[in-house]
């Protein structure tokens, strides 16, 4: 019914576009004919005067005989009209429906009106006062005039006859208007009747345009309804500009395809899991990551969200207050129950799922932190055993010396005893005691400071981008930017690439947990140097001050409530292992800058 109204619309629009201009240029060029047709005949009519006027010579008294001259006023007529009327006669004769004739001013009367079988009867009338005539006498002008006159309705020209500067009456040519009018109604007829034929013509040509653009419009409309329902339809080939409309329209579904599959690919692709929700408490989305997190073995689409996280009500909760209230939570740690009953811990996001000012519900993203707490286990267990280490080393060193003094005297001793002597007995034990204890005490050192090193070539870049992405959900919890900025020219370098992630999380750990309650920001930033490379880390956290900065890699130093106070000093024994440094720079309320610099040729080697 739509398509049919706008075909109708369309018809009448383009009817209207072709009749209206059709309809007012033959009104105008019907006006102008007629005027022109007029004009025409008003030039004619003063040519046929003005010849009357040139055909007679000298005025009306010198046509006159001399003994006519006192004639009575009829004589004089009857004698002008016998003079006058050849003239008369031979001009109108040339000019069929055409009346002319001469009229004294001084006689005031009709001299002549040709054609004379016509109109002799006329000669010696004279015109009424309100005759156009008697003004072209008065003034000396010629005029027209159309209405009627002596003959009837007639177009009448009218000249001045002058003789020596005076008027001494007029000459006129007229035709009637009935012929006039004829004249101009033939013309009009051939005029409307090719204005009929461009109507019908405008008009055939506008249904059929009309027709097509509707059929036109109508695929397109069809086209799209499809679209909507599926992106691989396409619009048909269409002729003309709306070809061009479909390509475009074509064009753009496969366009869309593209960035829908490009977001899928994205979707599946990302670790975290991903769910929408729409305002009715459905899911409407859900990825791969998030299958495997949750450990889902059926499908969820349309299914409530409730009845998803039904064993995990913190879930739940923020959830609900997101969708309620449109409050976003980000980095929220809690204990989730898969569908096989495993519990693992999760770090949740919500916010609210927005098209422009249009809320189309929440989108759920959530970690499985399980390596990440299982990695904050590793670093604390490496800070235990860095501790251990230390104090094994200080304890071995302070054993080991009383018992080199031990050992010295009593084989001092023992050398002094007769080989007899049964008391040699008790010193070899001391002796081999002794031995015992070195040998334990070496073993200690070696845990304190171990003697083999991995080293392998690796490219520092991806070592840093490890060392982050173990970082991410630590980084995240916080709310702190991460940027890097990592030169691609650096070679490879030869390092024991487990110690440097060491002191990589490290010193990432201890800006993560220096940062302001928000905007908080690391820097990671690699660059060549002189002869090797330097790893620069930076943070806007709350700084350290200058009292304590020379001690912070020194053994149980920390500036932490919590903490062995190893951390560093570990850090900055393994660059001195690969004889490179770290050098720290602070400033309190603005942040720290730690620059670690490792050379190309270190000397390490694995033994």
């Amino acid at each position: 019914m739509r398509l049919l109204s706008m075909r109708y619309k369309l018809i009448i629009i383009l009817a209207l576009a072709v009749v209206v201009p059709l309809i007012g240029s033959g009104y105008i060029l019907i006006y102008s004919a007629e005027k022109a047709m007029n004009s025409e005949k008003e030039s004619k009519l003063y040519g046929i005067a003005r010849t009357l006027d040139a055909s007679m010579e000298g005025d009306f008294e010198s046509l006159l005989y001399i003994e006519a001259k006192s004639a009575s006023h009829d004589e004089k007529v009857r004698l002008l009209n016998q003079r006058l009327s050849g003239v008369t006669e031979k001009i109108v004769s040339g000019n069929p429906g055409v009346g002319a004739g001469y009229y004294s001013k001084d006689l005031d009367c009709i001299i002549t009106y040709g054609p004379g079988s016509e109109y002799d009867t006329t000669v010696g009338q004279s015109i009424s006062q309100e005759h156009l005539g008697r003004e072209v006498m008065e003034k000396g002008i010629p005029l027209t005039a159309s209405g009627k006159m002596v003959r009837g309705n007639i177009l009448n020209a009218m000249v001045p006859i002058i003789r020596n500067n005076n008027v001494i009456g007029y000459v006129w040519a007229n035709e009637m208007t009935e012929s006039i009018e004829r004249q101009i109604n033939e013309m009009e007829i051939v005029m409307y009747e090719g204005l009929a034929i461009a109507l019908v013509v405008g008009l055939s040509i506008s249904m059929t345009l009309a027709n097509r653009v509707s059929n036109s419009v109508n695929g397109i409309i069809n086209g799209l309804s499809s679209l909507g329902n599926d992106l691989s339809q396409r619009l048909p080939e269409i002729n003309g500009e709306f070809g061009k409309i479909a390509s475009a329209i074509n064009g753009m579904a496969q366009s869309l395809m593209n960035t829908r599959s490009h977001t899928e690919i994205i979707m599946e692709s990302m670790v975290d899991g991903i769910i929408t929700i729409d305002n009715d408490e459905k899911i409407t989305e859900i990825n791969a990551a998030a299958w495997s997190i949750m450990g889902l073995n059926k499908d969820v689409i349309g299914v409530n969200y409730k009845d998803l996280f039904s064993g995990n009500a913190k879930v739940l909760d923020i959830v609900l207050e997101t969708l309620r209230v449109g409050k976003k939570i980000m980095g929220y740690e809690a204990e989730f129950t898969r569908s096989d009953g495993a519990i693992i811990p999760i770090s949740v996001s919500t916010s609210m799922l927005c098209n422009n000012n249009n809320v189309l519900g929440v989108v759920l993203v959530f970690k499985d932190l399980s390596e990440h707490k299982a990695f904050e286990d590793y670093v604390r267990r490496l800070d235990r055993l860095a501790a251990v280490g230390e104090l094994a080393a200080g304890v071995a060193h302070e054993i080991r010396n009383p018992l080199s003094a031990i050992s010295g005297s009593v084989q001092i001793l023992v050398d002094e005893l007769p080989k007899d002597n049964s008391t040699r007995i008790f010193g070899n034990v001391v002796l081999k005691e002794v031995d015992r204890l070195n040998g334990v005490i070496e073993d200690l050192l070696y845990f304190a400071k171990p003697s083999k090193h991995y080293v392998t070539s690796i490219n520092i870049n991806e070592l840093v981008e490890n060392s982050l992405f173990l970082l991410l959900p630590s980084i995240k919890k916080e709310i702190v930017v991460l940027e890097t900025h990592f030169d691609q020219s650096i070679e490879a370098i030869s390092v024991d690439a487990q110690l440097i992630k060491q002191v990589l999380v490290n010193l990432l750990l201890n800006a993560t947990q220096a940062m302001p309650q928000e905007n908080g920001k690391i820097t990671v930033t690699t660059q060549r140097v002189i002869k090797g490379i330097e790893i620069i880390i930076e943070d806007n956290g709350k700084g350290i001050d200058q009292e304590s900065l020379p001690r912070i890699f020194d053994p149980f130093f920390t500036t932490k409530d919590t903490g062995t106070g190893l951390g560093l000093a570990v850090s900055n024994k393994i660059i001195e292992i690969h004889q490179g440094y770290i050098r720290a720079e602070s400033i309190v309320g603005i942040g720290s800058t730690f620059t670690i610099y490792l050379p190309y040729e270190s000397g390490i080697k694995e033994v």
